[in-house]
């Protein structure tokens, strides 16, 4: 019984991470637009208030403070990427897996954990790729960010792919989740055990 507890707080906490921030478009590590979970969800993007001052701090306040700054940045300009499946599979699967840990007993209860990790895992890795590539694609859609940066080719390409980043909320989801697999794979490996 203590087994399953375990994965259902950690399952509760792989969904409370959608609350936390997954990505965020960086310049010069300070952030441009983040997104939760939710709002990976969603296709949408928080632009940072302060970026431009931020940003003025990070290059020394000089001329060149904005120059590196793309269209995508402005708080205005935050793109719309439309809805993330993946992110929606995501956190269906937590709920699902949350949900199987009350329905199941024993071996079965740590089986739908174990699979419905380990999806949860995969979708969540997939909704940032998603968005990843939607923000590269709007940004290069938007000829003030290609351009920003000298035009395009594989340098630009590397700069933008560079831009977009991983933030703490999804690998608290992704942790919380391998914890999960792992205490279900270690409830499958004993023999002869009743219910968890």
């Amino acid at each position: 019984m203590g087994l399953m507890n375990f994965v259902r707080i950690a399952k509760i906490v792989a969904l409370l991470a959608f609350f936390l921030p997954w990505a965020a478009v960086s310049c010069q590590g300070v952030d441009v637009a983040t997104a939760s979970g939710i709002e990976l969800m969603q296709g949408k993007m928080t632009a940072n208030p302060d970026f431009e001052r931020q940003a003025a701090g990070a290059f020394g306040g000089g001329a060149d403070a904005g120059a590196f700054e793309p269209s995508v940045t402005s708080s205005t300009n935050v793109p719309e990427l439309g809805m993330n499946l993946f992110a929606v599979a995501a956190a269906l699967v937590a709920l699902a897996g949350l949900g199987l840990t009350f329905v199941g007993k024993g071996r079965t209860a740590a089986r739908n954990t174990l699979i419905t990790s380990v999806l949860g895992i995969a979708l969540a890795f997939a909704a940032f790729w998603w968005f990843q590539q939607g923000v590269l694609g709007s940004a290069k859609d938007d000829s003030g960010l290609d351009g920003g940066m000298g035009g395009g080719g594989p340098m630009a390409a590397q700069m933008l792919d560079s831009m977009v980043q991983q933030r703490f909320g999804l690998w608290i989801n992704m942790i919380a989740l391998a914890l999960a697999a792992g205490v279900a794979g270690l409830t499958l490996a004993k023999k002869d055990e009743p219910g968890a």
